[in-house]
């Protein structure tokens, strides 16, 4: 039997995105909880059931929850750019007493982590 070996190619995108979720396992506080939901990809039918579901578009690709608050990271590579249903998702978690930045490199997130005193 022969058995081939298939290798995933991974987009820019993702990659980032593991590589500040491994930061930030690392730095935040006992008292965060960081979580994502991989809402892209997988074609119509499955985002018609996610919609249905009750996802909203333009949440941002990371949360994290710390002393009752909302936090989210959008990541995006250097030439990445927001949609408008990620702009108006943004606007609402501001509305709505939580916080957003966009990021685009660990230094990026870094910086938004500081800022938001979520670091240990």
């Amino acid at each position: 039997m022969n058995k081939r070996r298939t290798y995933v190619k991974y987009s820019p995108e993702y990659l980032l995105h593991c590589s500040i979720v491994d930061y930030l396992s690392h730095i935040l506080t006992s008292k965060s909880l960081l979580t994502t939901f991989p809402s892209g990809g997988g074609g119509k039918i499955r985002g018609a059931r996610l919609k249905r579901a009750g996802l909203k578009a333009g949440i941002p690709d990371l949360m994290i929850i710390h002393n009752g608050l909302y936090y989210g990271l959008e990541i995006k590579t250097k030439s990445g750019k927001l949609s408008e249903n990620q702009k108006n998702m943004h606007e609402l978690i501001k509305k709505c007493g939580g916080k957003v930045a966009v990021v685009r490199s660990i230094s990026d997130t870094e910086k938004v982590i500081n800022e938001w005193q979520l670091r240990t």
